[in-house]
């Protein structure tokens, strides 16, 4: 069984602009995100292919205990994309087998800079990942990277899932908020969810970057709910091999995503694919915005929707 939410099931009185330019943008910082990682990856593999001379070839060996391009790739990845580059050096150096004949320090030290003369090289023939560029790091608290790492996702399937949902109960937010209280709103749950996240993170030595709307998904989702508990959402669903659409209120739509992402965060044992802490922040911070600051709003509704 499958349900895809795509609209509320009643017409607004006016276009949702913000909404669509949302969309819109996701769609294009993915567009570029896509073709840099067809050049990026292209570029990498042609770049590890190149023959190394002897000493380099003894090198990678004795960092990764592998021979050929495997092991560029292994080394020139990890360094391009780690967050602490130093760190990651001297993971390598660390457990590389010593040179004969070279103490254990000048062995260290020579590895080093084989690794940076390598590195250094391909970083002028391959252009940097853009993706990495944008996403978010727990540990940064980078409030900058907080935002572009909402409008930036991981796959076509990722960020076209993300706006229908987005859209299904976005337009609506919008059209009862108005576009300024809706981007402020926007930012909130951006920044509530980024710093979430590194709060979550913050003993974890190996947390992982994030990218994604569905923080904000959540939070519009859960706002929706609260103004219009009700309100009937339109959504696909295919149940085996039967396709069609079916009007669901939103209130058990948000008990179920939500509810099924909060057992899930605190029965897994190990970090996922799904940052399920974005999605459960960026719900209880959807509820909070309205409880807090648009409780005005619900008189409204009757005059926004029909």
């Amino acid at each position: 069984m499958f349900f895809l939410p795509f609209k509320f099931d009643m017409e607004l009185y006016r276009l949702p602009v913000v909404t669509i330019l949302v969309c819109l943008l996701c769609l294009a910082i993915y567009w570029g995100q896509h073709a840099n990682e067809r050049e990026y990856f292209s570029k990498t593999e042609i770049f590890c292919e190149t023959p190394r001379s002897n000493i380099e070839r003894m090198m990678l060996e004795k960092v990764t205990r592998g021979a050929g391009s495997e092991a560029c790739l292994e080394i020139v990845s990890t360094l391009s994309l780690a967050e602490d580059r130093d760190v990651a050096m001297e993971g390598f150096v660390a457990q590389s087998e010593p040179f004969v004949g070279y103490s254990d320090e000048e062995s260290r030290a020579y590895t080093e800079l084989l690794i940076t003369r390598i590195y250094d090289s391909y970083r002028r023939a391959v252009p940097p990942l853009e993706t990495k560029e944008l996403w978010y790091h727990p540990h940064s608290w980078d409030p900058w990277s907080m935002v572009t790492a909402s409008f930036a996702h991981g796959s076509w399937g990722h960020v076209i899932g993300n706006l229908f949902f987005f859209f299904a109960f976005a337009a609506t937010v919008e059209v009862l908020v108005g576009p300024l209280i809706f981007i402020g709103t926007i930012m909130t749950m951006a920044f509530g969810t980024g710093v979430s996240y590194s709060i979550a993170m913050a003993n974890v030595a190996e947390a992982l970057p994030t990218v994604g709307l569905s923080g904000i998904v959540m939070g519009m989702m859960a706002l929706f709910t609260f103004f219009l508990p009700t309100g009937r959402i339109k959504c696909f669903y295919w149940i085996l091999i039967k396709i069609g659409t079916v009007s669901i209120p939103a209130w058990l739509l948000t008990l179920w995503f939500v509810g099924f992402d909060a057992y899930t965060l605190f029965t897994q044992e190990e970090q996922s694919g799904i940052n399920l802490v974005y999605h459960v922040s960026g719900a209880a911070i959807g509820f909070l915005i309205g409880i807090i600051f648009l409780r005005h709003k619900r008189r409204q509704i009757p005059h926004l929707v029909g």
